[in-house]
């Protein structure tokens, strides 16, 4: 996304919550022109608010002309309802908290839904006919979500479907809250500061069947086998013979019997995922390092899956040997920060593990290697 002009990129906030601002003044070099702007920003009208207009500057022409007083009847209500849709949208508009609702997950290329809460917080007056668009860099995405009806201290939430097609941090600058209430004559439009920041993973690509073929067959189910050691897997009545010092007190009195806390069991293979860049031509290193990293995340997504403990080495950027979801997030989140001068520049010796998974950037795809022990295939 390429901004319009250089700004400065406000602080992250401590929460997603918006504030109502008023529109910022207009910076041109002619004082009537920005009166002009200025004018049209208060009060713009839609397509049919112009024909509406043009025909009431006709009866007011005929009205006029004719000296008519039915004709000044008719003329001074079509004003009347100019001014109303001026008046009734503002009001709409004011005391309006909004929110949004980041997604857990979001990989590049893949659709995902960003949820969007809308509060009224007038004592009485209920909020009709209201879009919400999100802001990135000060524009709007393509889509927006619409509410009819927004009860007075009341609270709606919805969500719209976006896909961001490029991996990396995201920022999300605010809100253009709008509304055509109640002729659909003027679209009044404000908006709200609500920056964030978006960790879009790498995309996710289908991983090469040869690499159970190559060694790396899925592990036993973790989760079916607890241990004293290892991620917390769940609590179970204390047996006799168990370990008094595995006891989850707390929970035990609060329960009323004794509780014995279980851990899912680390045994099992160990997995290096590496990403190595090789000499490419200058046209397609960006297409084939943003292949490599999708194939890198893809195959270390399903070694985790599988139930393997990952790392990750791709030039300075390395991640220890673990497993569990937080590790596995840990991992994609590093992979969708990297950049090519830190791949391709010389790292740390690596760390011993079962089995290594090289990824090999090329030109036009990415080749995944797999060693176990002196053995290896490739994918």
């Amino acid at each position: 996304m390429s901004l319009a002009r250089e700004r400065t990129t406000p602080p992250r906030p401590s929460c997603l919550h918006g504030t109502l601002l008023p529109d910022p003044p207009a910076k041109t070099k002619s004082g009537v022109a920005r009166k002009r702007r200025s004018f049209f920003q208060r009060l713009p009208t839609t397509k049919e608010g112009v024909w509406f207009l043009c025909a009431t500057l006709v009866v007011g022409a005929a009205a006029v002309n004719a000296g008519l007083n039915l004709l000044f009847l008719v003329f001074g209500m079509m004003l009347f309802l100019i001014l109303a849709s001026g008046v009734m949208s503002e009001l709409c508009l004011r005391n309006l908290a909004v929110a949004r609702k980041l997604p857990a997950v979001i990989h590049a290329g893949a659709p995902f839904l960003m949820g969007i809460s809308v509060r009224n917080n007038k004592a009485s007056t209920p909020t009709f006919s209201l879009e919400v668009e999100d802001l990135t860099e000060d524009r709007p995405v393509e889509r927006r979500c619409y509410f009819l009806k927004i009860p007075a201290g009341r609270e709606q939430e919805t969500a719209y479907r976006n896909v961001v097609e490029r991996r990396g941090v995201h920022r999300l600058t605010g809100f253009r809250v709008s509304t055509r209430f109640p002729f659909g004559l003027i679209r009044k439009a404000h908006e709200v500061v609500a920056p964030a920041e978006v960790l879009v993973f790498p995309a996710l690509v289908t991983v090469p069947a040869m690499l159970s073929v190559a060694g790396a067959a899925p592990l036993p189910d973790r989760t079916a086998r607890p241990a004293r050691s290892g991620e917390f897997h769940g609590l179970r009545e204390y047996r006799q013979g168990d370990d008094p010092r595995q006891i989850h007190w707390r929970s035990s009195a609060r329960r009323g019997r004794l509780l014995l806390r279980e851990h899912e069991d680390d045994a099992g293979g160990s997995v290096v995922v590496r990403l190595q860049v090789a000499a490419v031509t200058a046209h397609s290193e960006a297409e084939g390092f943003e292949k490599a990293v999708s194939m890198t995340a893809s195959v270390a997504l399903w070694f985790c899956k599988q139930g393997y403990q990952v790392g990750l080495r791709a030039g300075q950027v390395s991640l220890p040997i673990r497993s569990g979801p937080a590790h596995c997030q840990a991992i994609l989140a590093a992979l969708a920060l990297l950049s090519f001068d830190e791949a391709k520049a010389p790292g740390n010796a690596m760390v011993p593990a079962s089995m290594v998974a090289t990824v090999l950037m090329t030109d036009a795809t990415a080749k995944v290697l797999v060693a176990r022990g002196s053995r290896g295939a490739a994918a």
